[in-house]
């Protein structure tokens, strides 16, 4: 930054107070040779010291701590570390090995270290954090040379834009609340990717399950159409019982068939979430379900509480408001624009010796037609949109976590009505129209309605199971960490 030094302006006859043959001001003559005394003079260290840092403040640089390790250490709190995603090539966490089974938390952390859609949207936080460099970088002094054209002498001139320094820590202070209003949505996202992997393994698991239910289902088709083929063969059946039976174990093997099918693609869907469907890691592996919560759900009103305060989203757009109240500032305040100036010109002394005029002074955009009504008008409509969208977040937050709470209430309810009573009274009942027709005193009929019946229980109940773990990862992903929800 230039200084401005006002001894060195050249006085009448180019001589400097107290030099010879310099004239004395008249208020000056009775001071000579005396001392003025300490408490009349003037405390100029403690000014400069007072613009030393004023200086120091205004061109303070200009960082945060809301880096690509604040996310990581954020989403480890909440769910799983994030991984360094240095060159793409898919690796595993620190404790963690490939394996033949792979459960829910597992593929939670693998899809936190390696995800390509989370490391894409790492990079907004690379871009706002450049956005706080430049909005701490000090503004370049311009620098303009008249050259000597006919009469006019050589005359060059610095202008050093004040007004900038001044809004510097303003600019400072709202780049950063960006930074750190990207830096928790990016923590919000990793949430939503969790989320994601934790619905493509419940997926994946009920993939599974039905497979096994509906190979099991097939068998008992086959098995029953052995018993009928023996009843037609001593002639205690007919040929129209038999031709049934077989067509309803044809169907059960088709179902079979491409159970095991949706098994391999849900299986491809989550290793893609994971970030690993393009290398050999969980290329062969079993789902494997986690054990369930026992403890009972918290009450409605303190998970509304916990997630109001701990949802990062909810964060963020709080930090939204703030930027947009800073720049509506910022906007108001531009209407003036306040440069200093310090030209050069060529003088002459008294005696004829050449020397440089030193003149200081000031620009001043005077702010008579334009008070920058298109910038506040801008800043105001983003503060307004900002609120708005604050409101409106509140509001969802309350609907997903109360939906959510409510589908994992269902969901575990029916479950354990399907599993302490229905499932085994449907396979009581299977067993003994099966006994029934193999000693004759049952039709085929019977059997039929029988077996379709334990069959649509069985899958019934695994997507009971599968919708309690989609409705817990979506109550998680609603509170804003995991394993908060159960008392």
């Amino acid at each position: 930054m230039a200084g401005f030094r006002v001894g060195a302006i050249p006085l009448a006859g180019g001589l400097r107070p107290g030099a010879p043959g310099a004239v004395q001001p008249p208020f000056n003559r009775g001071w000579q040779g005396r001392r003025m005394p300490s408490r009349c003079r003037p405390r100029r260290p403690d000014a400069r010291l007072m613009l030393l840092a004023w200086l120091l403040l205004a061109t303070a640089c200009a960082t945060s701590p809301y880096d690509r390790a604040w996310v990581s250490s954020e989403l480890a709190a909440r769910a799983a570390p994030l991984g360094p995603g240095a060159d793409g090539t898919p690796s595993l966490p620190p404790g963690l090995t490939d394996a033949a089974t792979l459960d829910e938390g597992t593929a939670v952390a693998v899809a936190l270290w390696n995800s390509a859609a989370l490391q894409a949207d790492m990079a907004q936080l690379g871009v706002s954090r450049a956005d706080l460099a430049e909005a701490g970088a000090l503004p370049n002094p311009t620098f303009s040379l008249l050259l000597p054209v006919g009469p006019r002498t050589i005359e060059s001139s610095l202008l050093l834009p004040l007004f900038a320094l001044w809004q510097r820590p303003a600019r400072v202070a709202a780049a950063k609340a960006q930074v750190e209003q990207v830096a928790r949505g990016l923590v919000q996202n990793g949430l939503d990717v969790a989320r994601d992997v934790r619905v493509a393994h419940a997926d994946w698991v009920l993939a599974e399950g039905r497979r096994g239910a509906l190979e099991e289902l097939a068998g008992l088709w086959s098995r029953t159409l052995e018993l009928a083929e023996a009843r037609l063969a001593a002639g205690d059946a007919s040929r129209v019982e038999v031709d049934a039976l077989r067509a309803e174990k044809l169907l059960a093997e088709d179902a079979s068939r491409r159970a095991r099918t949706e098994v391999l693609l849900a299986r491809e869907r989550l290793r893609l979430l994971m970030g690993v469907v393009q290398s050999p890691l969980f290329a062969q592996a079993v789902p494997k379900e986690s054990p369930r919560e026992s403890r009972t759900l918290r009450p409605l009103p303190e998970l509304m509480a916990l997630a109001q305060a701990a949802r990062p989203d909810v964060l963020a757009t709080e930090l939204g408001i703030q930027l947009a109240g800073s720049r509506l500032g910022w906007e108001k305040a531009r209407i003036v624009n306040l440069l200093a100036r310090l030209d050069v010109k060529p003088s002459t002394s008294a005696n004829g010796s050449p020397q440089a005029l030193w003149v200081p002074g000031a620009q001043l955009d005077v702010p008579i037609f334009n008070w920058n009504p298109g910038g506040v008008g801008r800043a105001e409509a983003e503060l307004m949109r900002a609120s708005s969208r604050y409101v409106l977040l509140r509001q969802q937050v309350a609907n997903e976590v109360f939906v959510a709470r409510e589908r994992v209430l269902q969901a575990s309810t029916s479950l354990a009505a399907f599993q302490a009573d229905i499932l085994p009274a449907l396979t009581s009942a299977s067993d003994g129209a099966r006994k029934s027709f193999d000693a004759g005193d049952a039709p085929y009929v019977l059997v039929l309605d029988a077996l379709r019946r334990l069959a649509d229980a069985r899958l019934r109940t695994l997507e009971l199971d599968a919708d309690l773990r989609r409705a817990l990862a979506q109550l998680d992903r609603g509170l804003g960490k995991q394993g908060v929800a159960h008392e």
